[in-house]
């Protein structure tokens, strides 16, 4: 009789407020980067048109690729720590020389599969 009510008390619980993954309203920020031969250029915009500028040296065409292997560290390390995780990507090649990668990151919980 006392799972009986447990079980009963539990369904009624769940039925009246709902489930976190059902509430939306998750915080997202959408990062731009754009490869150039020398230099990279990123942009990270949030909610409410709020954006930021970073430019970073691309490591000279495959020589000192440690420049541009810090710049991504600073940028990825700065966003993991307010909280976001990578949710997808996509990339395209805008002309030769230049690759566009866009990248949709979430904040909250990484999803698990």
């Amino acid at each position: 009789m006392k799972k009986l009510l447990f079980l009963g008390a539990c369904l009624v619980a769940l039925a009246s407020q709902p489930v976190m993954a059902q509430a939306g309203g998750s915080e997202v920020a959408v990062v731009r980067i754009t490869e150039y031969v020398t230099t990279i250029h990123v942009s990270v915009t949030r909610a409410e048109g709020k954006s930021e500028q970073w430019k970073f040296d691309s490591g000279d065409r495959g020589k000192r690729l440690d420049a541009s292997g810090q710049g991504y560290q600073k940028l990825l390390a700065d966003l993991y720590q307010q909280g976001f995780h990578l949710q997808s990507t996509f990339s395209s090649e805008t002309s030769p020389g230049v690759n566009r990668v866009t990248m949709v990151l979430v904040k909250g919980q990484p999803a698990r599969n």
